[in-house]
């Protein structure tokens, strides 16, 4: 008959090779500041300059691109990407992102699954008020989760639309953590577009 000493030496064990297991996540988090300094992006087309995103962000540059509404800026970081979009027509008068009619016409244009409208809280981007939707559900029987954090804000008269989206599972992808807290940098600057000869 075995003694209760084995038993609690075993139960010892699980629990020194449990404490292992936690330390070395609990080691990666605490060094991970060290090693992902963040830089600095300028997206002139945009007047939008982010200070708070991590180097690995930094090296693949903003994607712009222009359309007949204004610019679209995608970078992407692992399997997370942020989308930053200017118009380049001003609001009309009076717009104002907390106001839920307003919201309510841009679920209506924008048509991202995501409703403002009725979802979200004011925040503040680069000094600004602002409106940020958070947003996780599942695709499909894949067991996927769709993770989007949307922020408006009007700046000298144009909307902002920052959206960051990723797909994970079985959790939310840490890149999708580091590119929301990326917005707690950004800051707006003059618009500049490129001069064709």
């Amino acid at each position: 008959m075995p003694s209760r000493c084995a038993g609690a030496v075993d139960q010892n064990a699980k629990i020194r090779d449990m404490r292992r297991a936690g330390l070395i996540p609990l080691t990666a988090v605490l060094l991970l500041p060290l090693t992902a300094h963040a830089d600095d992006v300028d997206i002139p087309e945009l007047g939008v300059r982010l200070t708070a995103l991590p180097s690995s962000a930094t090296q693949a540059q903003a994607q712009v691109t222009q359309h007949p509404t204004g610019y679209d800026a995608v970078m992407r970081l692992g399997t997370a990407s942020l989308t930053i979009s200017r118009e380049e027509d001003p609001v009309p008068p009076g717009s104002d992102v907390a106001d839920p009619r307003y919201r309510a016409q841009l679920d209506r244009r924008y048509r991202g699954g995501l409703e403002s409208k009725a979802l979200g809280a004011p925040t503040s981007v680069g000094g600004h008020n602002a409106w940020t939707v958070v947003d996780a559900h599942e695709q499909g029987s894949a067991e996927l989760t769709h993770y989007t954090c949307l922020t408006y804000v009007i700046v000298d008269q144009h909307l902002y639309r920052l959206a960051v989206t990723a797909d994970g599972s079985p959790g939310r992808p840490p890149e999708f953590d580091a590119l929301v807290k990326a917005l707690s940098g950004v800051t707006f600057e003059l618009v500049r577009h490129a001069t064709h000869s």
